[in-house]
C-alpha cells in the first residue's frame, strides 16, 4: 500500500469515528441553521444523541461486545513455534525505558506475547509496527527479559494486511499464536488466513464488561470508537474480498 493511500485510509477512518462525526454534524447544523433550520436542528439533535449514547457505558459495552466475542484466553499448554505480536502505538520519550513508551494496547499485547513465549522455550517472538514501533517493541521485550536472539522485527508493514504478507515466508509450516486486542483479532485472523498462515488466536486485552455502570465518560467513548473502527475495517476487508 502506498503511503498516500495509507494516510488517506487513516484520515477517512478518523472522520467516521463517533466524536468526529458528532463535531461534523454540529458544524453542518450551524452552517445550515438559517437556510434549513429544521434540518439543522435535526442534525444537531443527532450529533448530541450520538455523542451521548456512544459515551454511555451500557451502550458502549454492547457495541464493543459485537467485535470482542468468540475468543478465549490463550492456553499455554498449546505448543507454538512463533508468537506474533501485532503493532500498536508508542510515544518517543528521550531517556525513558522503551516499555514506558508503549501505548496501553501495545503493552498489553507485548505482555501476553511474553507470557506465551515463556511457556515455549524454543519459540520466537515476532514484533511489527510502522514508524519505529517494531524496534520499540523489541527494546521493550528485551527490557522485560526476552533474549535478543529470540526476537525478529518487521518494521516496514503499515497495516495488518501487510504484516500478514510480510511474515508469510517465515510462518509457513509453523504453529503461530497471533496476539492482538480481542476487538482486532477477528479481522487480523482473516488477513493471516488469507495469506495462507495457520494461526491460534490469542486475545491480549478486552475492553467490554458484562456488568456496565451507568456513567458517561471517556472510557465508554473509547470502547465505542474501537467498535466503529473494527466495523469500518471489516467492511473494507469485505469489499476487498
Amino acid at each position: 500500500m502506498g503511503i498516500a493511500l495509507f494516510y488517506l485510509k487513516k484520515t477517512i477512518g478518523m472522520i467516521l469515528m463517533p466524536i468526529p462525526l458528532t463535531l461534523l454534524a454540529m458544524c453542518l447544523a450551524l452552517l445550515l441553521m438559517k437556510k434549513c433550520p429544521k434540518f439543522a436542528k435535526l442534525l444537531l439533535f443527532c450529533g448530541i444523541l450520538l455523542l451521548g449514547l456512544t459515551s454511555w457505558n451500557p451502550v458502549a459495552d454492547r457495541l464493543i461486545a459485537t467485535v470482542e466475542h468468540g475468543y478465549h484466553i490463550f492456553d499455554t499448554q498449546q505448543a507454538v513455534d512463533v508468537i506474533v505480536v501485532l503493532g500498536s502505538g508508542h510515544q518517543n520519550l528521550p531517556n525513558t525505558p522503551a516499555v514506558m513508551q508503549l501505548g496501553r494496547s501495545a503493552i498489553y499485547r507485548l505482555e501476553e506475547g511474553i507470557r506465551i513465549l515463556n511457556a515455549n522455550p524454543t519459540a520466537q517472538l515476532f514484533v511489527s509496527g510502522f514508524g519505529g514501533h517494531a524496534q520499540k517493541m523489541r527494546d521493550a521485550a528485551i527490557e522485560l527479559g526476552v533474549k535478543a536472539q529470540r526476537i525478529k522485527i518487521f518494521p516496514k508493514p503499515k497495516d495488518t494486511e501487510e504484516e500478514a504478507n510480510s511474515m508469510k515466508p517465515y510462518l509457513e509450516g509453523k504453529n503461530a499464536a497471533l496476539v492482538t486486542e480481542a476487538s482486532h483479532l477477528k479481522r487480523a485472523s482473516i488477513f493471516f488466513e488469507q495469506a495462507g498462515i495457520k494461526i491460534i488466536p490469542a486475545p491480549a486485552m478486552y475492553l467490554g464488561s458484562e456488568k456496565s455502570d451507568w456513567q458517561i465518560d471517556a472510557t465508554a467513548a473509547y470502547k465505542s470508537q474501537r467498535a466503529f473502527y473494527e466495523w469500518l475495517g471489516r467492511t473494507w476487508q469485505w469489499i476487498k474480498g
